[in-house]
């Protein structure tokens, strides 16, 4: 009998999973009524913090997805994206956040759990 990773431990799982929490984390901002700059910083957050343990190409991506909606959604009207200079901006920006803190929790996430064990 082998031992099988728990499903939730799959990375396909993760990333699908974390791309619902990024269209959750707009609902809730929008269901909030936050303006564009706090529902930007709640997307890339959620974006960050869902990605943790994932690869980076993976976190990469959700930064990426993270931006789409936002810039889609928020910025401009009927998901429409456009690749004009203050959006391929927020590009770079959705994705090197969400690498930091990504990056930054799993790390905290380790040290925690290492200094648990003593």
């Amino acid at each position: 009998m082998t031992n099988r990773p728990h499903v939730l431990e799959e990375p396909g799982v993760r990333f699908a999973l974390a791309n619902g929490l990024l269209v959750l984390a707009l609902f809730v901002a929008g269901a909030f009524g936050l303006d564009a700059a706090p529902t930007g910083v709640v997307e890339v957050v959620t974006a960050g913090l869902s990605a943790v343990g994932l690869s980076t190409f993976a976190t990469s991506w959700l930064g990426v997805i993270g931006w789409a909606f936002y810039t889609g959604f928020v910025e401009n009207d009927y998901g429409q994206l456009t690749l004009a200079g203050p959006d391929l901006a927020r590009l770079l920006l959705f994705v090197l956040v969400t690498l930091a803190i990504a990056s930054t929790t799993r790390r905290s996430y380790d040290l925690a759990k290492e200094t648990a064990r003593g």
